[in-house]
């Protein structure tokens, strides 16, 4: 063995020698007396970390590394449990900057495309992408696939249009599995006898069923008066996927002082409701905004504690076309905690092509951000609820739930 050679071995002893690794003890506590699923459990990383191990009682537990930023280092570390009443986890977290994120099954999906240029839409293969940003003069509408930005897990699926209006559109599931890569929201009557999901609301010029919009005191104000829109697949994994949607220099009204807004749609592997984290550029007490959930008005009722929590119950039909699609039975819900909720209202665009109209919760913060969730079920899944009443009390248990989180606390 030569000289050259020893000192390689010797270097390459040294760099796996010098490999930083750092472990972390993660106690999680449940401070209600009901029983919890999936619980998120969300904690900041250092700059360095390349790879994490997470385990319970000796046993591995799936975890996430997220780059929230696209800086090509990771942020935050995620993973998921479940809790009795009043339990407290201890969790071993192992994290290193030397090797790369350890493998599990992907849980949570997320896309974005740009259509093929053939006629035939059948022998169309759209390009996936990333992010892509449109000039306001722009209407992407037609140049995404399938409409906007995609978020998914196994028990629902979400398209966020990408045009101005920049509304959820709920996909229900019949069975629990992922199958949006398969049917891409518009699923084929052949898919649906086989036990596929669906497209199964109208958003219309509304909310859908959770965007953050401005508000006039009478309607929703939209992302028209922007310099550009931004839709970006952030992350997918078996934990999350996140979805962002940036507005940059947007001008709610005449006179308003430009503000960036980006509005962080995350969506966890075990749940039905997805979590809204908004960020402006600035502080917006100046601005009055908005959020809610379609009125889908075929009989549809209302659940209002008219503190943050807001519901509905009612027959939807995709496209708002019934020789296109099924009518569906579909409950939503949103809940604003209180910081941020203002009221209730309520609004219709007045047109004549019905449902244009929404619940509407009037929010605001005096910060530079603001946070709430929104959730959806429809009668087509087969591991749903069983009516209106039970929907609405599952609304109460999830803002108790949401008012009073597990707490987390990190030990090096």
């Amino acid at each position: 063995m030569n000289k050259l050679t020893t000192t390689i071995m010797l270097l390459a002893i040294v760099m796996m020698a010098t490999a930083a690794e750092k472990n972390v003890t993660v106690t999680v506590k449940n401070p209600s007396s009901s029983e919890r699923k999936a619980v998120p459990v969300v904690m900041k990383v250092d700059a360095d970390v390349t790879t994490a191990l997470v385990t319970l009682d000796g046993k591995e537990i799936p975890c996430q590394l997220d780059d929230l930023n696209d800086d090509g280092v990771y942020e935050e570390l995620s993973f998921l449990t479940d809790m009795k009443g009043k339990e407290k986890l201890t969790f071993s977290v192992t994290l290193s900057d030397n090797g790369d994120p350890r493998q599990y099954d992907v849980k949570t999906y997320g896309y974005l495309g740009i259509r093929d240029r053939q006629n035939d839409a059948k022998k169309q293969k759209h390009q996936k992408i990333t992010s892509v940003t449109f000039p306001k003069e722009t209407n992407p509408y037609n140049y995404i696939f399938p409409h906007g930005a995609v978020m998914e897990n196994d028990m629902v699926g979400f398209r966020v249009y990408c045009d101005h209006r920049q509304s959820l559109d709920y996909y229900g599931h019949r069975n629990l599995k992922m199958d949006i890569a398969e049917t891409a929201f518009y699923t084929t009557q052949e898919q649906r006898d086989k036990g596929y999901g669906e497209d199964v609301l109208y958003t219309g010029s509304t909310y859908g069923c959770g965007a953050l919009h401005g508000w006039d005191g009478k309607n929703a104000i939209m992302f028209e008066n922007v310099r550009n829109r931004t839709q970006t697949v952030v992350c997918e994994g078996p934990v999350r996927t996140i979805l962002d949607i940036t507005n940059k220099a947007w001008r709610p009204y005449e006179g308003c002082k430009p503000v960036d807004i980006t509005t962080r749609y995350i969506l966890y592997y075990g749940h039905r409701d997805v979590e809204v984290q908004v960020n402006f550029s600035r502080t917006v007490a100046d601005i009055p905004l908005s959020t809610g959930i379609v009125d889908i008005v075929e009989g549809s009722t209302e659940l209002t504690d008219k503190a943050g929590l807001r519901g509905c119950w009612g027959r939807a039909c995709a496209g708002n076309n019934p020789q296109v699609y099924d009518t569906i039975t579909v409950g939503l819900g949103i809940y604003v905690p209180k910081q941020y909720y203002k009221g209730d209202s309520h609004f219709t665009d007045g047109k004549e092509r019905l449902p244009n109209q929404a619940y509407v919760q009037v929010v605001g913060t005096e910060t530079d951000n603001l946070h709430y969730w929104f959730n959806c079920t429809c009668d087509i899944e087969t591991f749903g609820f069983a009516g209106e009443k039970e929907w609405y009390k599952y609304l109460k248990d999830w803002k108790k739930e949401k008012e009073k989180p597990v707490t987390v606390q990190i030990e090096n």
